[in-house]
C-alpha cells in the first residue's frame, strides 16, 4: 500500500564540495524530491547536455538549489518582478550562503532568477545573463546568470545553446578564484584639436579599424576607433570643436573610414555606414566585417544584439550597456 511522505522534504545537494564549479538552481522540483537529488528531471537531461558540450559532465560540478523543497507557489519565497525575496525565502537565501561558504568552487553558476538575486542583488537575468558578476551573498567569489534548465523545455529551445555557452564560460573561469576583468584603456579626453587628428593619423596606418559611432538628435555624437582588442578611442564631435576644427576632425575620419587598404569591423554596418553617408558625406571604403551579420549567419535562431555578443564572446567582460546613459536634448526642447 502506497503512504504518501508527511512533512517538507529537503532535497540535498549533490556533488563534491572541493569541485571548482557549482550550479544553483532556483527551486526543486518534485523529480528532485522524489530522487531526493537536486535537477533529477527532465531539466537534468536538458543540464547534462549543457554540460558535455562545454566538456564538463555531472561528476565534475557541486550541485543544489536554494529553495530545497518542493515550492508549487514560487511567490512564497521570491517576487521576480520586484526581485525580493519573502520571510521564508529569506531564510533559504541564508542557508545558501552558508552552505556555499564551504563549498571551494572557483565559479557558482546561478541558475533562475531567484538564484541569481540571493547570490549577486540583481534582477533582470535575461540582460545580465552570460556575465561574470562578483557575489554580494559571498564576497570573493564570482557569478555567471544563466537560464534555468527547465526554460529550456517548452519552446524556448534555443535557451541551451545560451546555457551550454554560459557553462563553457564557467569552466574557463573555474581554473582560477579571482574575478579578471580584460585591461582595457579607452582614451577619450583631448586637450587640443592635434590630439584628437594625431589619433586619427594613427587609424588612417592601421590595416584593421573596429569603428562605432553615437547618434543623438539624428546626429554624430562622437565617433570611436579600435585596432586591438586593449585600446579604443573616443572622437568627440557634438559641442567640442568649432566649425574650421569640426572641419578638420571631419576630413581625419574620411581618411580613415575612406582608407581602401584596412579591413572595416563594425556591429550592424546597414545602420552606421549609410548613415555616414547621408548626414556627413561620409564614405566608407575596404573589405567591411559586420559582427551582428557574421553572428546572425553561423547562428539565426540566437539576439544579435551588441550585448549578447558581448556575453558570448567577451569573456569575462563586465556588463557596460546601462553604464551611460544619452540624454536625449528632445526632451529638454
Amino acid at each position: 500500500m502506497f503512504l504518501p511522505e508527511q512533512g517538507k522534504i529537503e532535497v540535498p545537494p549533490y556533488g563534491n564540495k572541493k569541485s571548482r564549479i557549482a550550479i544553483v538552481g532556483d527551486f526543486c522540483s518534485g523529480f528532485d524530491v522524489r530522487n531526493r537529488k537536486p535537477f533529477s528531471g527532465p531539466d537534468g537531461k536538458v543540464l547534462e547536455d549543457c554540460l558535455h558540450h562545454a566538456g564538463l559532465i555531472r561528476g565534475e560540478v557541486y550541485m543544489t538549489n536554494l529553495v530545497k523543497c518542493r515550492a508549487d507557489n514560487k511567490h512564497l519565497f521570491f517576487d521576480e518582478k520586484k526581485t525580493t525575496f519573502t520571510e521564508k525565502g529569506m531564510e533559504y537565501v541564508r542557508l545558501l550562503q552558508a552552505e556555499m561558504s564551504e563549498v571551494n568552487a572557483n565559479i557558482i553558476i546561478a541558475c533562475g532568477p531567484a538564484a541569481f538575486a540571493a547570490l549577486c542583488s540583481l534582477g533582470r537575468l535575461s540582460l545580465y545573463r552570460g556575465y561574470v558578476f562578483p557575489s554580494t551573498l559571498l564576497p570573493g567569489r564570482k557569478v555567471i546568470p544563466t537560464f534555468h534548465p527547465m526554460n529550456a523545455l517548452r519552446g524556448m529551445y534555443t535557451y541551451r545553446y545560451m546555457i551550454a555557452a554560459d557553462f563553457n564560460k564557467a569552466k574557463e573561469e573555474s581554473k582560477f578564484p579571482d574575478l579578471i576583468r580584460p585591461d582595457r584603456q579607452l582614451v577619450y579626453n583631448h586637450d587640443t584639436i592635434q590630439d584628437a587628428l594625431d589619433w586619427l593619423t594613427y587609424y588612417e596606418e592601421q590595416t584593421l579599424v573596429g569603428f562605432d559611432i553615437e547618434v543623438i538628435n539624428y546626429e554624430v555624437s562622437c565617433i570611436s576607433f579600435s585596432s586591438s582588442p586593449d585600446l579604443a578611442c573616443v572622437i568627440p564631435i557634438s559641442g567640442r570643436w568649432n566649425l574650421e576644427e569640426e572641419l578638420q576632425i571631419w576630413k581625419g575620419i574620411q581618411r580613415v573610414l575612406g582608407n581602401p587598404a584596412s579591413t572595416k569591423v563594425i556591429q550592424n554596418s546597414m545602420f552606421d555606414v549609410p548613415f555616414l553617408l547621408t548626414r556627413n558625406g561620409i564614405t566608407v571604403q575596404g573589405p567591411i566585417h559586420d559582427t551582428m551579420v557574421a553572428h546572425s549567419i553561423m547562428f539565426p535562431e540566437l539576439q544579435k544584439g551588441l550585448g549578447f555578443l558581448g556575453s558570448i564572446y567577451c569573456g569575462s567582460q563586465e556588463y557596460w550597456k546601462d553604464t551611460v546613459h544619452f540624454r536625449n536634448i528632445k526632451d529638454e526642447s
